[in-house]
């Protein structure tokens, strides 16, 4: 049974179901009993429970896609900030894709201080020491954007159910946008001015994030920013 609708609003310790109901992230179960364990809008998807957050820093698991920020550099790569209570590292072969020849070679040819790399977190250990890796496709060095920072939690909606609500920030604005999980968004735009109305709707979405109608809010604010469809 369930004592909440989809997308209410719950606090920690508020009762969310009862039964044999699937389990997702925010919740957890004291006998039959499922209780929410932060504060975030139920979502209800036949069996599955879940509540996604409104608040919290991110913390990095295993899969994820992030853009980090480098602060450090070392003997073999480089050390990332990931708007996240941990750091990241970096080895040179893990963003090259190849073995490296340290001898011979100046990594600061590859990555600076300050600058903004799209990656996959590899692995997490018990001791939240973060390996990166980001040899695939469209990872490495993101030259050029401009970096907006909201909260993590709020990244499912600036994607949006089946990629919406991104796939109409981009088709509206013209804008291409990168998108990482940690609370990090690369904007790219010939238009300054598109681009700052597209931060401007990330910011939008960050604080109304609990609302319903958002997307179509974001499409008719777009539209009047950008000087019509």
């Amino acid at each position: 049974m369930l004592n909440v609708k989809r997308r209410e609003l719950v606090v920690p310790g508020e009762l969310v179901a009862e039964g044999d109901y699937l389990l997702g992230e925010g919740l957890f179960r004291d006998g039959r009993e499922i209780y929410s364990s932060v504060v975030g809008l139920v979502d209800i998807r036949g069996r599955k429970v879940r509540v996604i957050p409104l608040q919290g820093r991110y913390v990095p698991k295993p899969g994820d896609k992030v853009i980090g920020i480098v602060i450090d550099a070392f003997y073999y790569g480089w050390i990332l900030d990931l708007n996240s209570p941990y750091t990241g590292t970096l080895f040179a072969s893990d963003l090259l894709g190849r073995k490296v020849d340290f001898s011979r070679e100046d990594l600061s040819e590859y990555l600076e201080a300050g600058d903004a790399v799209f990656v996959k977190v590899k692995e997490v250990d018990e001791l939240m020491h973060v390996s990166l890796e980001a040899d695939k496709w469209g990872m490495g060095k993101l030259k050029r954007g401009k970096l907006v920072e909201i909260s993590s939690a709020k990244i499912p909606r600036v994607i949006g159910r089946g990629g919406s609500m991104i796939s109409m920030l981009q088709g509206v604005s013209g804008c291409r946008l990168r998108v990482g999980q940690n609370g990090r968004v690369m904007v790219w735009g010939r238009d300054l001015k598109r681009v700052n109305a597209i931060v401007e709707a990330l910011l939008m979405i960050e604080r109304e994030a609990h609302t319903t109608g958002l997307t179509d809010r974001v499409r008719e604010f777009l539209e009047k920013r950008i000087g019509g469809k």
